[in-house]
């Protein structure tokens, strides 16, 4: 069985990576999501993220400022995907 859980980013502009890519864990696991995407124009950027623990899908709504901090930080493990719309 998976879920989808809607969230709104909380990271601010200065944040360090793991805070930022926290903001996609799993809300049910915890586990660090494995895939993000982003997708949506200016003014309605979200993150769709997936838990490979329990197999839950996140969405995150996003900020355009915020939306361009996940694109440009370090993100270790996690793949983000930027999908067409996106630019």
């Amino acid at each position: 069985m998976s879920a989808v859980m809607f969230d709104k980013a909380r990271f601010e502009e200065g944040d360090e990576a793991a805070v930022v890519m926290a903001s996609f864990a799993c809300r049910i696991c915890l586990m660090a999501a494995d895939l993000v995407i982003l997708t949506g124009g200016p003014g309605e950027r979200v993150a769709r993220s997936h838990c490979p623990g329990c197999e839950t899908s996140n969405v995150v709504a996003l900020t355009d400022a915020q939306a361009h901090q996940v694109r440009t930080i370090q993100r270790g493990s996690a793949f983000v995907h930027f999908a067409p719309e996106y630019w």
